[in-house]
């Protein structure tokens, strides 16, 4: 029988009528605090003839309340500069500036939280440590750069306020991280599962032997990217660890979906939950065609309402994630949070993401089309023979192009300079003959993401 960890058991052992009791009546004030305090909210609002009185129940909400988008952020920050209008605190309030991983320009929002919304926003991270079984003084290394985009920061903020020792190591290479494991032995790896895999060759290649090097690891955190239940299991045996999931964005202020000590799989065939944090954050997982909330087990698309933010707090965010509802009945662990199920969470729309940044492939097509010479391209993300996640974009030059050898290899380099700077990625870029690409006459499809197949039959085998 496992052993539940509780990090808060007053509201852990709560019944589920309860949660959604208090959950209400946080919302409601949410949606009186956005009206009457937050001018992106009051027009919103008032647009579509609704107001916080109007909202007796959450199915009102689901009703009446318009969800919100990026391109409506988007739209605002650029009416309203630098923030958008909000913003519903008084300037002198804010503290810190956050963007979105997208790229730079279209794509990215800009996020103003208060002194509160920062504390509070950083404990979110402390319920996976006590789910995953993490102890005080602990160490932890982090492959995920702290900087402008969130996700680093609230994980080092959490791993802070629970006592953990914490290594950022996300500016070393890949053995460099390896060789700081041996020597300090981490009890816990926080990486995307594509690094995971990186760092997994990486440990073959240069004779590290995880349960013999890093002894003390026992638990393994990720997000960000979907993954095989094969690639999961080989993953824990390679590394001697438990792997546990955690899923939050900018916009639902850090992490607020985590997996409880059951962990990411329930038995080999069946996966575990992503539990949510009802009283932070309101979840709905709601059918594309309908608006409808899907019944457990069933697809549909993540919204998120942010019950504590001051400065900006998401109301019904459309997040264009997939994933799949999962009822509190699915987890035995008796937890009142329903939530969605692990390793499956995937985009709708055409956002790539490489190399954990959040890639838009119309701000990658307006640095390449710069180029008058370039007629078309087609991008891949895969994982090559040795672990590593690679991005490729071929580039076709028009017929007519007369330039030289020279000259085209030096817009290939520029291009890519540019891309780095922009797009915050490396890619490498080839031409390729004229004619070799396809060309589309209706939605255009210019990447294919290639790393799931390749995780899949990519196999760690003793020397």
């Amino acid at each position: 029988m496992i052993e539940r960890r509780y990090l808060n058991p007053k509201l852990e052992m709560m019944s589920r009528q309860d949660i959604l009791n208090l959950q209400f009546r946080r919302l409601r004030e949410l949606l009186e605090r956005g009206y009457h305090t937050n001018p992106f909210y009051r027009r919103l609002y008032e647009k579509h003839r609704v107001s916080p009185d109007d909202i007796k129940s959450l199915e009102d909400f689901r009703h009446k309340i318009p969800p919100i988008t990026k391109k409506d952020l988007l739209n605002d920050q650029e009416e309203f500069p630098p923030y958008g209008s909000r913003v519903g605190i008084p300037k002198e309030k804010t503290s810190l500036i956050n963007l979105t991983s997208g790229t730079s320009g279209i794509g990215q929002e800009v996020h103003c939280l208060s002194s509160l919304d920062v504390e509070v926003s950083s404990t979110g991270f402390l319920w996976q440590c006590r789910w995953a079984g993490l102890e005080v003084a602990d160490r932890i290394f982090f492959t995920i750069p702290v900087a402008l985009p969130i996700a680093g920061l609230w994980l080092i903020r959490g791993a802070e306020k629970y006592g953990l020792n914490h290594f950022q190591v996300a500016t070393y290479d890949g053995v460099a991280k390896l060789k700081l494991m041996k020597r300090f032995s981490p009890h816990c790896l926080v990486a995307v599962p594509a690094y995971i895999n990186r760092l997994s060759v990486l440990c073959r290649e240069n004779d590290f032997v995880p349960t013999r090097d890093f002894s003390d690891l026992r638990v393994i955190l990720t997000a960000a990217e979907a993954y095989t239940l094969t690639w999961l299991h080989e993953m824990e045996k390679f590394w001697g660890a438990r792997i546990f999931e955690w899923y939050g964005s900018t916009q639902a202020a850090g992490t607020h979906m985590f997996c409880c000590e059951s962990g990411v799989y329930r038995d080999d065939s069946r996966r575990g939950m992503l539990h949510n944090l009802e009283h932070r954050v309101v979840l709905e997982v709601l059918d594309r065609n309908t608006g409808e909330p899907v019944k457990s087990g069933e697809e549909g698309e993540i919204f998120v309402t942010v019950l504590f933010r001051e400065a900006f707090p998401s109301i019904r965010f459309k997040t264009d994630d997939r994933a799949r509802f999962m009822d509190v009945c699915e987890c035995d662990c008796g937890r009142p949070f329903a939530g969605v199920e692990a390793g499956t969470i995937a985009r709708y729309d055409d956002m790539i993401k490489m190399k954990a940044m959040n890639v838009w492939p119309e701000a990658v097509d307006a640095i390449i089309f710069d180029h008058p010479e370039i007629e078309e391209y087609n991008g891949r993300v895969f994982t090559d023979e040795r672990g590593r996640e690679q991005v490729v974009a071929s580039l076709e030059f028009r017929r007519d192009c007369t330039l030289s050898s020279a000259e085209r290899i030096a817009i290939l380099r520029n291009t890519s300079h540019k891309l780095k700077e922009r797009v915050g990625v490396t890619m490498d870029l080839e031409e390729v003959g004229y004619g070799t690409l396809p060309r589309f006459e209706f939605k255009v499809r210019r990447w294919t993401d290639e790393r799931r197949k390749d995780r899949v039959v990519l196999r760690y085998t003793e020397k």
